[in-house]
């Protein structure tokens, strides 16, 4: 069972953490595990990126990737006032994340990886108490806990060494670990392509037949009737090379010419008779269900409408999109206190992907700058316009108060002498 073991999940993620045990590198390759020739969907995607061979599971790691590179990353404090401050993370990840590959890169490849394996590692390059890179970790890895160590070397990551990072032994300030939200023991993640990995099998082998049935130019279910006499083999070679000349998309449509007396029968089924197309649609919602990406993101259009498609896009951001933004924030806390700055936060900006049209877009800025939560300033940053000065006051309702400590109610004047910029001082 080890060499089989060895052999069938080559990512250290998925294997009993056991420090002696050999772990094999794993492979960047979409390839597919056979055993002889029995095939079973469960260890179809148990080798490197095999899921991907899916259409359906690339297509949600696609829009998932996609929406979460798009947010601008920021480090703010988290005092009252929330200010973002200048920091090398932010910095990084905004930018080029190391020298191979930018933020974007990073954190496309992170989605993709998390998934798939279950953790995504990240290493922090220090340069004496400066961060000046941050680099993927392709490798596998090892993550314990060791009690007996001091604290801040208790966690210990054993890295197998990728092209990036040299093999050995990292600590919870040099690595960064996202797991997904299902894990069995609080650090390691549960891989989603082993979730769904029937669902997946059953894609491909789907992608399979119909690769298969273009190939072997059957574009139409039928067969070929031929006299009940007795014909020479030649004969049934010209026949055969009659039928494999319409084979191939190139030929799709292609009139094939039979002699001999023989014909062809359509067997009057379709795919959809052959519930293909509804085979089709189940497999893509269990493998949505599974990587938690609602099917019309990914073009299956069934029960949306579009004057419900901003509230459905709104619904895949806090439902999708916030809890894979949430995990990546707080994974960097070690960081933070390992440079002694427990007031600061990492802040990935979600609101871009929360525009509505135009109307429902203008009608929340007016509401909340009127509000005084927002201020014409940062409307015009959401907005990714350029900055006007004098725009970053807020502007304060004239017939609104406010209630003080023992109940009494202030109401601000609104003398005449004063700017009518929200700035008034006076009090009635």
């Amino acid at each position: 069972m080890g060499k089989f073991k060895d052999w069938l999940f080559m990512e250290g993620d998925w294997a009993p953490r056991n420090e002696t045990e050999a772990q094999a590198e794993p492979s960047d390759e979409p390839t597919i595990v056979q055993v002889g020739a029995w095939f079973n969907p469960l260890l179809d995607v148990a080798t490197g990126y095999g899921a991907l061979m899916s259409v359906d599971y690339a297509a949600c790691e696609q829009t998932k990737a996609r929406s979460l590179a798009s947010l601008p990353v920021s480090v703010v404090s988290k005092g009252a006032h929330r200010e973002k401050v200048d920091h090398p993370i932010a910095e990084l990840l905004n930018g080029m994340a190391n020298e191979e590959m930018t933020g974007t890169d990073l954190l496309n490849w992170h989605r993709l990886r998390c998934d798939t394996f279950g953790n995504s590692y990240w290493r922090i390059e220090w340069w004496k108490d400066r961060i000046v890179a941050i680099w993927p970790m392709k490798g596998s890895v090892m993550h314990r806990f060791v009690p007996e160590n001091p604290r801040g070397r208790r966690t210990v990551y054993d890295f197998g060494g990728d092209e990036y990072t040299k093999a050995g032994r990292y600590f919870g300030d040099e690595v960064v670990n996202i797991k997904t939200h299902l894990t069995k023991d609080g650090m390691d993640g549960v891989s989603l392509a082993k979730v769904a990995a029937e669902q997946i099998g059953l894609s491909v082998d789907l992608e399979r037949f119909y690769k298969s049935m273009l190939k072997n130019g059957n574009h139409h279910f039928g067969h070929v009737e031929i006299p009940e006499k007795n014909i020479p083999p030649s004969a049934m070679d010209d026949l055969r090379a009659a039928i494999d000349a319409k084979s191939g998309v190139g030929n799709a449509g292609k009139a094939p010419i039979f002699g001999y007396g023989a014909k062809w029968v359509n067997d009057g089924q379709n795919m959809r008779d052959a519930s293909l197309i509804e085979q089709q649609q189940w497999i893509l919602h269990q493998v949505c269900r599974a990587c938690n990406v609602p099917p019309w993101k990914v073009y299956s259009q069934e029960g949306v409408t579009y004057s419900g498609s901003q509230q459905a896009n709104i619904d895949y951001v806090t439902e999708t999109i916030v809890p894979d933004v949430r995990a990546i924030e707080k994974a960097f806390t070690p960081i933070f206190w390992a440079r002694n700055e427990r007031d600061l936060q990492l802040k990935l900006d979600v609101r871009g992907l929360m525009r509505g049209d135009d109307q429902a877009r203008s009608q929340y800025y007016r509401e909340m700058t009127y509000a005084g939560n927002y201020t014409r300033a940062d409307v015009r940053e959401l907005e990714d316009m350029p900055p006007i000065e004098g725009l970053d006051k807020p502007l304060f309702p004239l017939n609104y108060g406010t209630v003080e400590a023992d109940g009494s109610v202030t109401v601000y004047g609104n003398d005449a002498k004063e700017p009518a910029d929200g700035n008034q001082t006076g009090a009635r």
